[in-house]
């Protein structure tokens, strides 16, 4: 004895009548505004933070200057440093323990926030 089933799809406007739709489109919508103003904020708070990272750097650069200390070795903590290790400015231990590199940092943005 053999069964055969029929299944019809039930049109798309009795799934989701008017209501659902405005709910639906609604829901998108608040989505939507909350990812924009999150990512408004983000933004926001960054170049904040940057503007007060430049203006303190400034400010640390005009310290040096009036305390004529514009190079590294010209500064008396440093000096003891090279002293203490019995070496200068040049010599490979110092460079290699001194010394900072630049890593590019263009897509930090994209990785933390």
């Amino acid at each position: 004895m053999s069964r055969t089933y029929e299944y019809t799809e039930r049109p798309a406007g009795v799934i989701l009548g008017r209501r659902g739709l405005f709910k639906v489109v609604g829901l998108c919508a608040v989505a939507a505004g909350a990812t924009g103003w999150a990512v408004n904020e983000i933004i926001a708070n960054r170049n904040e933070v940057l503007l007060t990272r430049q203006a303190g750097l400034y400010k640390d650069d005009k310290l040096c200057q009036a305390m004529n200390l514009t190079s590294s070795h010209q500064n008396p903590v440093v000096a003891r440093i090279y002293a203490d290790m019995k070496a200068g400015p040049m010599d490979k231990t110092m460079y290699r323990l001194l010394h900072t590199h630049y890593y590019q940092r263009t897509q930090l943005a994209s990785h933390h926030g």
